[in-house]
């Protein structure tokens, strides 16, 4: 049960975060930046909110907040390049729509971030049992 809680929980705050992502991108878009201007403001948005909410809500973390963030920010720099990087494929080299490219990178860009969160960032998770899990 408390797998499916942790995933859950993953899943919420990633859905918020990516509507954090979308809605911020969208609205620079409509507010005449360029894509990817508006792509690098909307991933610093939703970086903040995300390290603050798995943090807190997904992981438990009781670990070293300082550490933590270095690792979230720097794993999190590795997805900006990913998302950054493949959005401008999608759009200048497989013609895909400048909204919907983002849409699909952020579904690359949620996995490899539960990923890096998971097994670099918050190693030491705490349960509602308070037992701590080492990656089981």
């Amino acid at each position: 049960m408390k797998r499916w809680i942790h995933y859950s929980s993953y899943l919420v705050i990633g859905g918020l975060t990516t509507l954090v992502n979308l809605v911020a991108y969208k609205l620079l878009l409509m507010a005449g930046l360029d894509y990817r201007i508006s792509v690098s403001i909307a991933i610093a948005l939703s970086v903040l909110f995300a390290f603050a909410f798995n943090r807190k809500y997904v992981f438990a973390s009781q670990g070293d907040v300082k550490k933590e963030m270095l690792l979230f920010f720097l794993a999190r720099v590795f997805a900006f390049i990913l998302n950054y990087v493949g959005l401008v494929l999608l759009v200048e080299r497989a013609n895909v729509d400048e909204f919907w490219g983002q849409v699909l990178m952020n579904v690359v860009v949620i996995i490899v971030n539960y990923v890096l969160s998971r097994f670099l960032v918050f190693e030491k998770m705490v349960f509602s049992e308070g037992k701590d899990d080492k990656h089981e």
